[in-house]
């Protein structure tokens, strides 16, 4: 009986119990959807802190996450593009200045966060906040960003296919897959916005504009010539890297560009235990019929280590490594400056 008594009550004090930690004003929103904001019509974020400001701040963060994982993915996409392609830049730098360009698009809509409710609790004092983002007009927004893109696209298109300079064709044509990656990163950002999932199909296709540009750069035949005074096994490296840029070496008697390289290292000798190599990469591109150079560019080349010879390699490594970065880039870019 005892027993029996001891279970009644302990269930009362559990019923009561349970029943103080819900407060009868306490919004549905805290733990489900909203009945005013529904999710066909908003996108809402919760936040909730002792400090009513914190709150805000994490509701919008916890709506901004909509947007961030959509960059995240299309980071995902266009790093497994580049580590595919033959176009300049690195996948790893281009996925950073995609991702930037993205969020700075979506900042502007992420500003039309609006703070909808403000609850707190009456025991805890913690306050809970709904922000919300009206679909139609993150939508809105996102397609008119998405259509200038695609008028971007068109024009670089046109640009490629009707200019007689190829290095101008490859600029533009490199333009164009800048412009369709972008756009399909707000494209995915749109189909989380947009309640039917669909977004806006586009006439082009960045693998397809990819195809096109390998096209461009196996036209573009460069002879390479090394300047006397560089390093050993310098024309080796710079070989290695015009190959990776997707440019076709060109070893006749008349080739149409010629790319002169040159790597000259300071030996600064041996100091606090380290020996050091100091100098400069320089490339320029000519071509070869006119002599006009198109254009030229520097990197700075430094390296150390406990003994000379590993000091000189570590020097020809980096070489290396911002050659096979950078040059595509910068025989492109010499065209973007003509």
């Amino acid at each position: 009986m005892k027993l029996s008594l001891s279970i009644i009550f302990a269930a009362a004090f559990l019923s009561l119990g349970g029943c103080a930690t819900k407060h009868p004003n306490q919004p549905v929103w805290i733990n489900g959807d909203s009945d005013k904001y529904k999710s066909s019509q908003y996108l809402i974020g919760r936040g909730q802190s002792a400090n009513t400001e914190d709150a805000k701040d994490r509701a919008r963060a916890d709506l901004s996450k909509i947007f961030q994982v959509a960059i995240a993915a299309d980071s995902d996409d266009t790093q497994n593009f580049k580590s595919d392609s033959t176009i300049a830049g690195g996948a790893g730098q281009y996925t950073s200045e995609t991702s930037r360009r993205i969020s700075t698009r979506t900042d502007q809509i992420i500003r039309g966060i609006q703070i909808a409710e403000i609850f707190q609790d009456p025991v805890s004092k913690t306050q809970h906040v709904l922000a919300v983002l009206p679909r139609l007009q993150a939508a809105a927004s996102l397609r008119q960003q998405i259509n200038q893109l695609d008028d971007a696209t068109q024009a670089s298109v046109d640009q490629s296919k009707n200019n007689t300079d190829l290095f101008v064709k490859i600029a533009a044509a490199s333009k164009a897959i800048d412009s369709q990656m972008e756009r399909e990163g707000l494209q995915k950002a749109l189909q989380v916005v947009d309640i039917t999932g669909r977004g806006l199909e586009s006439k082009y296709n960045s693998a397809r504009l990819k195809v096109d540009m390998d096209a461009l750069l196996k036209r573009v035949r460069i002879a390479v010539k090394v300047l006397d005074g560089s390093a050993a096994g310098f024309e080796e490296v710079v070989a290695g890297a015009v190959s990776k840029a997707g440019f076709l070496i060109e070893t006749g008697e008349k080739p149409e560009f010629l790319l002169k390289a040159s790597l000259s290292l300071t030996d600064l000798g041996l100091k606090d235990g380290w020996y050091w190599q100091r100098g400069n990469l320089e490339i320029s591109l000519s071509d070869v019929v006119t002599g006009r150079v198109r254009g030229t560019q520097r990197w700075p080349i430094k390296s150390n280590a406990t003994d000379k010879e590993t000091a000189l390699r570590r020097a020809l490594d980096e070489a290396d490594t911002v050659l096979k970065k950078e040059l595509g880039k910068a025989i492109v870019g010499m065209a973007i400056s003509q």
